[in-house]
């Protein structure tokens, strides 16, 4: 039945097979009016919003174009029938324009699929090619596929360039809405708040590339396709001059753009690894009617690190950072358990910095690597053994025990490492300590019986050795 209608379509476009015209700008804006438009957005309904906008952008449109303007959602619920052009493709009569958003009540659904059959049907016969504009806050809500119907008619000749606005779509995954601006041969513009939608808008009635070429961007990482932000920017032009994301769907990734014949610079952002690397391409020169295809592989390598504490598996924390930025890629943690130790991490090749903290010991040490390069496809492991010796320290009174609160401070750094309580019980008195090699201050403050005074005493630890001293009053 699909094949059926997508012959039909091309029977129907067949006779008009649209070529470039020198005629005016011919723009049909297809408008949601779905229930969600009542949805606020900068604190204002994104209805109110979007009829604003749309009458600040209706002056950016050349006077003699002809416009037109489709809408669906505005009359019933729970109709995916419900889709009507209020103002054919015409003469631009902005007061008209105006009027026939006012009239919007949004209340139905989102039949992105059966608007652009109904957009084709409506443009069969209009000569010259025309620019379709979707402002659509929310994916396909019936059945269809928009992005499989506009590849097909493309395929038939129909001469259309279709953007896509995505009006408030912050944290759905939008690869539907970027596939059909691809098959459309357009742009996808998310928008989510105001100065992106008006942004946006301008931006699609600006007049549609002639003669220039095609730029493929296709992500990857260990083979498998690869989610991705990116910029284009034009050669020595700060501001960017198109952008998208490639999903990972093979519909849309590769990503190919029609760009005007020149020199330009792209700026990608792996949006799902960590640390969302990036990479830099420049002299990306476009040539008429040909497509330069720009591979994007993120080829990852491996890292392993294992903690040890007196040569035993140990529990420690890990931080992997950018070298010499103190910018955080990955986190991790070994436990005790071969299963998790070595700790292991999939990284971008690149320079990296580690910090190895031991949970096990008093003052959680820690070891540093730094300016570690981990080549593509390559691998680093490292090792921090952490030597530890056991401190225990007890509060008597002749043979009645002491409660009291220990504190203990390095005597190299001068800091505070470790505090506890032996309390009245021979479970905590003495109360044990696992302190690094090196010498310590420790200092006891009785609590009970009361009367008895501070008392310190310096103790020196040894690796693997334990330690035990008790204090008598």
């Amino acid at each position: 039945m699909k094949q059926l209608f997508f012959f039909l379509i091309g029977l129907a476009w067949s006779a008009v097979l649209f070529a470039q015209s020198s005629t005016p700008g011919q723009f049909l804006f297809i408008f949601d009016a779905s229930g969600s438009m009542w949805q606020k957005i900068d604190q204002d309904y994104k209805i109110n919003v979007a009829r604003s906008v749309m009458n600040t952008v209706l002056a950016d449109i050349p006077p003699d174009a002809r416009v037109g303007l489709m809408v669906y959602g505005h009359r019933r619920k729970n109709d995916c029938a419900d889709i009507e052009t209020l103002i054919p493709l015409g003469p631009l009569n902005p007061a008209l324009f105006s009027a026939k958003l006012q009239q919007i009540d949004p209340k139905g659904m989102t039949p992105i699929a059966q608007s652009i059959t109904a957009a084709l049907e409506l443009l069969r016969p209009v000569s010259g090619q025309v620019t379709v504009i979707l402002i659509s806050d929310g994916l396909e809500t019936c059945s269809g596929d928009a992005c499989a119907l506009m590849r097909a008619a493309k395929a038939q000749g129909v001469n259309i360039a279709l953007h896509v606005v995505g009006f408030g779509l912050k944290n759905d995954d939008q690869s539907s809405l970027e596939c059909l601006a691809q098959a459309g041969g357009g742009q996808y513009f998310p928008a989510n708040n105001v100065d992106e939608l008006a942004n946006a808008l301008e931006q699609t009635v600006e007049p549609p590339v002639q003669g220039g070429g095609w730029l493929s961007i296709k992500a990857s990482v260990d083979g498998k396709l690869l989610d991705i932000g990116f910029k284009i920017f034009k050669a020595g032009d700060a501001k960017e001059y198109a952008f998208g994301r490639t999903y990972t769907n093979p519909e849309t990734n590769p990503r190919i753009l029609l760009l005007p014949v020149g020199t330009y610079r792209a700026q990608v952002e792996a949006i799902s690894l960590d640390g969302r690397p990036q990479q830099q391409f420049t002299d990306l020169v476009i040539t008429p009617d040909d497509t330069l295809v720009l591979n994007v592989d993120f080829i990852m390598g491996d890292m392993e690190v294992l903690a040890t504490r007196n040569g035993a598996r140990s529990d420690a924390t890990i931080r992997v950072l950018k070298a010499g930025s103190g910018e955080v890629v990955a986190l991790g943690r070994t436990y005790n358990s071969p299963a998790q130790n070595p700790e292991k991490f999939r990284l971008l090749p690149g320079k990296y910095d580690l910090e190895i903290t031991a949970l096990e010991i008093k003052g959680r040490p820690v070891i540093r690597y730094e300016n570690q390069t981990l080549a593509p496809g390559g691998s680093l492991a490292f090792k921090a053994e952490f030597p530890s010796g056991e401190l225990q320290v007890g509060a008597r009174q002749g043979t009645d025990l002491v409660d009291a609160v220990i504190s203990i401070n390095s005597v190299k750094s001068g800091k505070n490492i470790a505090s506890g309580r032996t309390y009245l019980s021979a479970q905590s008195n003495p109360h044990s300590f696992t302190l690094e090699p090196g010498d310590y201050d420790v200092q006891l403050n009785p609590v009970k019986p009361k009367g008895l005074g501070k008392k310190s005493l310096r103790v020196s630890i040894t690796a693997e050795k334990t330690t035990s001293v008790s204090v008598d009053w």
